[in-house]
């Protein structure tokens, strides 16, 4: 597997450089757009924890959002949407359907709908975050206050990421789990792993890059599922920077938000070359 995780990492690498020297990515007169129900083609399921920016990832992809749009609220059940792909006169239209994050009866009826039976996704975006989750409830944001604090009485920033990623692991197993030993998912073909929110943590863009890729250093948390799961299915893979909008973050309210490191133009390049990506898997899958 050694020489797949260096394809992997090359590809993010070449993301990373695009970025920083705000080269885009080549359109080839692609655009990426909201389209009609109807045809049950391309299914894609977006996955991920409460707060990763599973919603507003897809928003950013259809260009419904701009830098500066009111925050993303909270998904109580699974959301039902569509989008085209063009590609020069080509056109590849998916059904996405968004699970919830927040551990719910909803959302596990969500992903036993979505993933079960012969109507299972082709794709998989599962979002995550590094540990930059938002929030949503005051009573959350104390429970979690109130846990690292008995902890560490002087906790940080870092003590709340590490909280998230302990949490954002735990689901990435249970979503490898699915696939790998209860069979779900039976018609998967591919997987993006879409690490958002990475304008937040630019300056520590390469330890979020070894922390979701192996191959640089010890395994992480995140690591040991992956591996399974590229070990034990045919699906192609990507892991991918991405980042759907400039916002503030507020890990809880007694610290310090973290501000963006980013720039609306260095924010296309991110958007354009994950759309590409997404783009070819699909229609990859329609023998394009």
């Amino acid at each position: 597997m050694s020489g797949d995780w260096d394809n992997i990492r090359s590809r993010w690498e070449s993301v990373r450089q695009a970025v920083d020297s705000s080269y885009p990515a080549p359109r080839n007169g692609s655009a990426f757009g909201k389209g009609r129900f109807g045809l049950a083609v391309n299914p894609v399921a977006i996955t991920g924890e409460a707060g990763a920016g599973k919603s507003v990832l897809y928003d950013a992809l259809t260009q419904t959002i701009k830098t500066g749009d009111p925050n993303g609220t909270r998904s109580p059940d699974r959301e039902r949407r569509r989008a085209v792909f063009r590609t020069g006169s080509r056109r590849a239209q998916a059904s996405v359907v968004v699970i919830p994050g927040q551990a719910s009866e909803e959302r596990e009826r969500a992903l036993t709908a979505t993933m079960g039976g012969t109507a299972s996704p082709h794709g998989i975006i599962h979002v995550v975050c590094w540990g930059h989750n938002r929030t949503w409830q005051r009573r959350e944001q104390r429970a979690i206050e109130e846990t690292l604090r008995a902890a560490n009485p002087a906790f940080d920033k870092d003590s709340v990421r590490d909280w998230h990623l302990r949490k954002e692991a735990e689901d990435f197993r249970d979503l490898c789990e699915r696939i790998t030993e209860q069979r779900a998912a039976k018609r998967l073909r591919w997987m993006i792993i879409a690490v958002s929110k990475c304008d937040l943590y630019w300056d520590r863009i390469d330890e979020a890059r070894d922390y979701y890729i192996p191959g640089a250093g010890p395994d992480s948390e995140f690591h040991t599922p992956l591996r399974d799961l590229v070990d034990e299915t045919s699906i192609k893979l990507a892991v991918l920077p991405m980042s759907s909008r400039l916002i503030r973050h507020q890990f809880v309210p007694q610290l310090q938000p973290q501000l963006f490191q980013l720039d609306d133009e260095q924010l296309g390049v991110l958007r354009d070359h994950f759309g590409s990506a997404l783009r070819g898997f699909l229609t990859a899958g329609d023998g394009a």
